[in-house]
């Protein structure tokens, strides 16, 4: 009678480590498939949640009067400071111009502290003054928030600290 109860035991025992490697195992990487840079070094988010860029921007008049410099400086956090950011803007033909200001983030793969790091930027490019300003992170769409630059603020000598 004994024996019948210890092989139950063991089995019971067995079944149960088994389960919870398998779901420690799955938890693990689905855990790690959701929070880790990809081959390419972007940064990852969920689906759900679009990256939110908060800049200021200001335009200066230039000749002819409709058109002129249009300036989005800013910065964004970064996961650990072995992140770089690049910046484009591209500027559709039509009128209004539509812009999009490219936001691309890459990796050196070094290991770095897990510090979350500003990473400052400056963007500029020539449209009119009603142009449509969006963003993309990574190529996703993002959240750009424009703030219009005070009548003593210059953004032209906005600093952007390079890495290096």
């Amino acid at each position: 009678m004994q024996d019948q109860s210890i092989k139950k035991g063991t089995i019971i025992w067995w079944a149960v480590a088994i389960l919870v490697i398998l779901g420690g195992t799955w938890g693990y990487f689905h855990y790690k498939s959701l929070q880790t840079p990809t081959d390419t070094g972007e940064v990852l988010a969920e689906d759900t949640e679009a990256m939110r860029i908060d800049a200021k921007h200001q335009f200066k008049n230039g000749l002819p009067a409709q058109t002129g410099k249009h300036i989005v400086a800013g910065s964004v956090n970064m996961p650990t400071a072995c992140y770089t950011l690049t910046t484009q803007a591209t500027v559709a033909e039509s009128m209004p111009e539509q812009v999009t200001i490219a936001f691309t983030t890459s990796t050196s793969g070094d290991i770095c502290a897990q510090v979350i790091t500003a990473e400052r930027f400056k963007v500029d490019f020539t449209a009119s003054e009603n142009a449509q300003i969006k963003a993309t992170w990574n190529g996703k769409p993002a959240i750009l928030n424009l703030i219009p630059a005070g009548a003593d603020e210059d953004l032209t000598n906005f600093e952007v600290f390079i890495k290096g």
